[in-house]
């Protein structure tokens, strides 16, 4: 099969979701071009995917059985993507790392009700441990440790980035028209990639769904995290008595560094760094990665990162839609913080 002969889809946006999906996509034998007005490494801060953490966490509960599916597959493919590179002699290639993560509680959240049992993802994880409470740090209500994967952002971006490149993907950087609706911004992305018989759109265009799918239900949630010195023993996560009081400490693979925070504001579209929340990111997180301490019991600061997740009320939304000419749109947007993992694989 030439080129020109394959079904084309075209790829709305570059953050990590329409990156997986143009890779995916390519595997299967389809010809996939990307039109996206930001890209990985450049530090925009409407290109959201720069700005993670990130780490294989649920964001879903129990009731959410689609998302659970999503998760539970994203970790077993992180896992197989790990042991081929290792069989391969290519260890950390695509930015992925293993590790035992502490999942702390300060109250009895309901999804601990009957403890570790009441976990759903309690059979889909490795080596699922409880902590014993002597082990706990003060003020814990109750923990479980577990193998995860901590990711090394930049470098996953840019791997999945030059997979698309060696598969054969198109890449374009142009800003869509937004005004018009999604109708005028599939015209104008056919027409920069010379189509005129595009098989399907893919719409992952993140914060830009609001408006260029007209979706009023899409709004950011800021989040502000901080880069230190050091690569952290473990993944650490704290949730507090509040639901936006939470405390994570992120190990980059390979990097020499690690991610703490974070901050979770709803509806707030202001991309400058905080203060008040660096300070409290820098206090708070003491206890969770004591080994990346200086010797004045202080982190060496790095860098301040602050993105807009892209939330959506109702949760993401992936599914089909045919526009008023035919055209055949799959939308994949509105994951929030959780897009690095809530991935439909299949």
């Amino acid at each position: 099969m030439t080129h020109d002969s394959k079904a084309h889809v075209l790829v709305i946006g570059a953050g990590v979701i329409g990156l997986q999906t143009a890779v995916t996509l390519l595997r299967a034998g389809y010809a996939v071009s990307i039109v996206a007005e930001y890209w990985p490494g450049e530090g925009q801060p409407g290109y959201t995917s720069d700005w993670a953490g990130a780490h294989w966490r649920t964001h879903a509960s129990a009731e959410e059985k689609e998302l659970c599916e999503w998760d539970t597959e994203t970790y077993r493919v992180w896992g197989e993507m790990v042991k081929q590179e290792e069989r391969e002699g290519r260890k950390g290639e695509g930015g992925l790392g293993v590790y035992t993560s502490l999942h702390y509680w300060d109250t009895q959240a309901p999804e601990i009700a009957n403890g570790a049992s009441s976990l759903w993802w309690s059979s889909i994880v490795s080596d699922l441990k409880v902590i014993p409470p002597s082990e706990l740090p003060d003020g814990v209500y109750f923990g479980v440790s577990f193998s995860t994967f901590a990711i090394n952002v930049p470098r996953y971006l840019q791997y999945l980035l030059s997979c698309v490149e060696a598969l054969g993907g198109r890449l374009v950087h142009a800003r869509l028209p937004t005004e018009s609706g999604i109708e005028a911004a599939l015209e104008s992305a056919r027409a920069l990639v010379g189509g005129s018989s595009i098989r399907a759109y893919i719409n992952a265009s993140g914060i830009g769904a609001r408006q260029i799918a007209r979706d009023e239900a899409v709004e950011p949630i800021r989040g502000q995290t901080l880069l230190v010195k050091g690569e952290a023993k473990c993944i650490a996560t704290r949730l507090g008595k509040s639901k936006d009081d939470i405390r994570i400490v992120i190990p980059r693979p390979g990097s020499g560094t690690s991610i703490i925070g974070v901050t979770k504001e709803p509806s707030i579209w202001d991309t400058s760094a905080s203060e008040i929340s660096k300070q409290k990111i820098l206090y708070g997180c003491k206890e969770l990665a004591p080994e990346l301490l200086r010797k004045d019991g202080e982190f060496e600061l790095l860098g301040t990162q602050v993105g807009l997740r892209p939330a959506r009320r109702g949760g993401p939304r992936v599914a089909a839609e045919i526009l008023g000419e035919g055209e055949l749109i799959i939308h994949e947007y509105g994951h929030s913080g959780a897009g690095w993992v809530l991935f439909p694989w299949r």
